[in-house]
């Protein structure tokens, strides 16, 4: 079996009312590229827990210690679907 390799990225965009909703590139095995907007469901933590810094290495390593070592259930509880 053989694959074909894409590279994908990935940005933000945000609309007029400053929603934010994501954009998929990837290349083509054609030499062209997509740009497709996606709609990824998803739970963003509050502030308190981001990491803003200088760099991306930085703003991760400022990441690990607002989380303090929580499991994944801890920072985001299963979803409740009656629960809006």
């Amino acid at each position: 079996m053989s694959y074909v390799v894409q590279k994908v990225e990935w940005y933000q965009l945000r609309d007029d009312d400053g929603h934010a909703f994501f954009v998929m590139v990837s290349s083509l095995p054609n030499g062209f590229f997509t740009a497709v907007p996606v709609d990824i469901h998803m739970t963003r933590l509050d502030h308190s827990k981001m990491g803003l810094a200088a760099s991306g290495d930085e703003a991760l390593a400022q990441l690990e210690q607002a989380l303090g070592g929580k499991k994944r259930d801890e920072l985001f509880p299963p979803h409740d679907p009656d629960r809006m």
